[in-house]
């Protein structure tokens, strides 16, 4: 009798000290894993593997406005999920990781997920781990059979490309997979705030198409924000302390105004060098706002007539008619309207000229007053 007593009494303690562990553990969120804090890295939580073609369609099935087809191009370039069939990723790869991802697709995911893009510096000291010095996520053996690499040849199809599964190869110490290999992954800084060539983000990690020298950790890369690579995929992080990046839909708002402003300036100097007759700069300028926006530029007049309902007296009688004061003014305008029609996409057309309302009456001293665009 004493022995069985003995035996319960530390199958009791057993199940106390298991229900202690689990109690004082971290809740670490599904399918992602607790990267510590280190090397000037607060700690955080990363995706076990880069997102998925089936994880992505959850995502364009709850947001339309950035299906294939219906994304502006601008933003998600021709490429966008060229090797799907609508809304269908290629059979039989729905735990391959998805590519032809630009990275403003990325970060809308992103932020739809709750999580966020990693920035290099998480990136790279989860892809490390402890292995300070070490050439891959595995150390400095050869990847042989430890990466997906080195797949490229005259018939590999970039719209279809030669990726595997996720999980595919052993994880890393902190169960992290594909950290080298697959597809590259999408990082959240730019390359350059000055760039003069366009803005590029930081891609990690190597693909199918690099080489062994390409996939190791300390390699870098960069690509256009707004254009995609049948290479270039992404997975997400999850911050332990709260973090202050811009919305996707403030950012991409802010990037299609700054590239329109150069745009038509462009077109103004072609017109003032002759080589545009002006009769065709209203359609130059009209192609320019459809490409970038997705509306026809009659809808200026909405947001002008929106501006003159909340402006400060005298507001109209601005001279619109003189092309750079009129520019100018429409591009701040633009700005602020499709911060709403990102942010408020599934609002209808008279729902987010209400949102907009309010933006420009917030914001009437930076419409009005601001120099240049």
């Amino acid at each position: 009798m004493r022995t069985l007593t003995s035996i319960l009494y530390g199958l009791i303690l057993c199940a106390l000290f298991i229900l202690a562990v689990k109690l004082n553990a971290p809740n670490v969120p599904d399918d992602m894993a607790l990267i510590p804090a280190g090397d000037g890295v607060d700690a955080f939580y990363m995706d076990m593997y880069e997102v998925t073609n089936a994880q992505y369609r959850k995502f364009i099935d709850a947001n339309p406005q950035w299906q294939k087809g219906k994304a502006l191009t601008s933003i998600v370039s021709d490429g966008y999920l060229s090797g799907w069939k609508g809304n269908m990723y290629p059979k039989g790869k729905a735990n391959h990781p998805v590519v032809n991802i630009s990275w403003f697709a990325a970060k809308a995911y992103a932020e739809w997920a709750g999580k966020e893009l990693p920035t290099e510096a998480q990136w790279e000291k989860a892809a490390r781990g402890s292995l300070e010095g070490k050439k891959y996520p595995w150390g400095n053996a050869k990847p042989r059979k430890r990466a997906n690499y080195n797949r490229y040849t005259p018939r590999t199809s970039f719209k279809n490309p030669p990726t595997k599964a996720v999980g595919s190869y052993a994880p890393n110490e902190y169960g992290l997979y594909d950290m080298a290999g697959n597809v590259e992954e999408w990082c959240l800084e730019r390359l350059d705030v000055d760039d003069i060539h366009g803005r590029y983000h930081r891609m990690r990690g190597g693909s199918w198409f690099s080489g062994a020298t390409a996939i190791q950790i300390a390699e870098r890369s960069q690509h256009p924000v707004n254009d995609s690579m049948g290479t270039l995929g992404f997975r997400c992080v999850l911050p332990k302390t709260e973090t202050m990046t811009t919305e996707v839909a403030i950012d991409v708002a802010a990037w299609l105004s700054d590239e329109m402003c150069g745009q038509f300036d462009r077109a103004f100097y072609s017109v003032s060098k002759g080589y545009t007759a002006l009769a065709n700069l209203d359609a130059k300028l009209a192609d320019i706002v459809m490409y970038n926006t997705g509306y026809p530029r009659t809808f200026e007049k909405e947001l002008i007539r929106v501006l003159r309902e909340v402006g400060p007296e005298g507001i109209e009688d601005m001279p619109y008619g003189e092309p750079t004061i009129y520019h100018d003014l429409i591009l701040r305008l633009w700005r602020l309207y499709l911060e709403v029609h990102f942010k408020h996409s599934n609002e209808n057309i008279f729902q987010k000229l209400r949102y907009f309302k309010a933006r420009v009456t917030e914001n009437i001293d930076d419409v009005i007053l601001s120099d240049g665009c």
